[in-house]
């Protein structure tokens, strides 16, 4: 009976085991909301890599933006070459899941609201974007045009001769 309890007890123990210590994925809005309550602690944050990822020596810096805000990502810059597209104009960027120290007002970057990441993960890789002219826009530039242009040039023609003014 002793056997069989301590065997359930340890089956228990390692099926929750992992349930504690992972780890809930937390939003910027919460961050922000919520950033004393979060300073100090290693939390989840995922997002779309944006603008450019800016490797200096053995760390750098990318940011992360969830759909709500971006916050920086201080990383080691093993863990930054992982991001193959940061999002632009013509580009979604990497989806990437970060674990690490988040920073209400770091104090190795000079009170910015930072996360350490530990460990980076791409969960979705990137692509390009096109912006295809839709008709509509391209025939009404094409009938404005010259329109203003005519304008322009009566307005240039009416001044040169002040015709109908003063």
């Amino acid at each position: 009976m002793m056997r069989k309890t301590t065997v359930l007890l340890v089956a228990l123990i390692a099926l929750l085991a992992p349930a504690a210590t992972a780890l809930a994925a937390v939003s910027s809005t919460e961050l922000i909301e919520n950033s004393r309550a979060y300073d100090g602690t290693v939390i989840e944050f995922q997002g779309e890599a944006i603008g450019d990822v800016m490797v200096r020596g053995e760390s750098g810096w990318v940011n992360l933006h969830d759909g709500d805000n971006a916050i920086g990502i201080w990383a080691p810059a093993s863990e930054l070459r992982k991001i193959k597209t940061a999002g632009d104009y013509n580009s979604i960027g990497d989806r990437v899941l970060v674990e690490g120290r988040f920073y209400m007002a770091c104090p190795t970057h000079d009170g910015e609201f930072d996360i350490h990441a530990e460990r980076l993960t791409v969960v979705e890789a990137g692509a390009r974007v096109t912006h295809p002219v839709e008709p509509g826009k391209l025939i009404a530039a094409a009938v404005l045009a010259p329109v203003a242009l005519a304008l322009f040039l009566f307005e240039r023609y009416r001044r040169r001769h002040n015709v109908g003014g003063s």
